[in-house]
């Protein structure tokens, strides 16, 4: 996400350059080493989030929804432009904070092929510990062709994420339905006098949400939608910490 908050929409997902179709015919030998380092999020000051994890993330990063019809929530990393300031210089998140799923994830996505109604997992050949042969690392096909268990892991997790996708997007969607949502803008000072601008996204309105009847928040409730609006005001508390770890950066 850029300075104002909102990404362009790309051709390609946020991390992803060479997302393949995972077939046992052409990565036979297809192998994931550990990740030593996250370093291909260095670049994001914002990477998409599930609702279910709006209240382990809230007190670390702010929560907030992009613009549009069908708006995603996102955690806000930075306050440059290709800065994430939760990744040290060695690539490694900063200890004791949550990792979003959508990292985690990498290096593998699901895929919706043209005219076909049916996600398919592929996984990004560009990603630096997606290799071919040797020993090292898991085998994401065993010998007879068929997926490794790490692959099917991994197969699990796709799968777990984008059930909390959609669901995630539906909120956003009533969101913009019962209109509570809101245009918001950060202007952040650090203490060296050095200024930080941050707009173009949405936030909710929380004197709307103090208006919903009783039987909304009940329903809310039951649906676990109140939770994640909670987590949400909750995480908008984080825009001094993210001034306070940008003044750290530059002293």
């Amino acid at each position: 996400m850029s300075e104002t908050a909102k990404q362009d929409a790309p051709l390609l997902p946020l991390f992803y350059s060479r997302p393949e179709v995972l077939n046992p015919s052409l990565h036979a030998s297809l192998r994931v080493l550990p990740a030593d380092n996250l370093k291909f999020a260095a670049k994001s000051n914002s990477v998409p989030l599930v609702a279910e994890e709006f209240l382990d993330c809230a007190g670390a990063y702010p929560i907030v929804f992009t613009a549009g019809p069908s708006p995603s929530a996102v955690a806000i990393l930075g306050l440059r432009d290709n800065e994430n300031l939760f990744l040290d210089l060695k690539g490694r998140w900063l200890p004791g904070l949550p990792v979003p799923a959508y990292v985690r994830r990498y290096p593998f996505i699901f895929v919706e092929l043209p005219d076909n109604d049916r996600l398919t997992l592929c996984i990004d050949r560009a990603a630096a510990n997606v290799v071919e042969g040797g020993t090292a690392g898991q085998a994401v096909f065993d010998e007879q062709g068929q997926a490794s268990e790490f692959a099917k892991t991994a197969l699990a997790f796709c799968e777990a994420y984008q059930k909390q996708l959609l669901a995630t997007r539906a909120f956003g969607e009533l969101l913009v339905k019962m209109d509570l949502l809101r245009p918001r803008t950060i202007d952040l000072t650090d203490r060296k006098g050095r200024r930080y601008a941050l707009g173009g996204f949405q936030v909710i309105d929380e004197e709307k949400f103090r208006k919903l009847s009783d039987e909304t928040v009940l329903e809310w409730h039951k649906r676990g939608l109140m939770t994640a609006a909670i987590a949400h005001f909750i995480s908008l508390r984080r825009w001094p910490a993210l001034v306070e770890r940008m003044q750290s950066r530059m002293g």
